[in-house]
């Protein structure tokens, strides 16, 4: 995780919503509808969801609790994307 947090710091695309401490995943599969595809982690807390194309769970915990930044999974091998800044970190 801190490889990735230093990627993330030293990119073109900083963003001031990654917490300090990435969390790790609570989960294999999200956490509200059980799919295993396209999944999304929190990485405040660590809140596993899916994607847009399919229940929008990984965006519903954004709504509810504000946690901005999304790390696809597996963590380290997808993108970041912050809802808040509505942009790839």
């Amino acid at each position: 995780m801190d490889m990735i947090k230093s990627l993330l710091s030293t990119s073109d695309n900083t963003c001031v919503h990654v917490p300090e401490q990435l969390a790790t995943p609570n989960a294999d599969r999200c956490e509200e509808c059980g799919s295993n595809y396209n999944l999304r982690m929190c990485a405040t807390c660590g809140h596993v969801g899916c994607c847009e194309s399919q229940a929008r769970d990984a965006e519903t915990h954004w709504k509810q609790t504000g946690h901005e930044v999304m790390l696809a999974m597996p963590v380290g091998r997808g993108f970041t994307w912050c809802y808040e800044d509505h942009k790839y970190v």
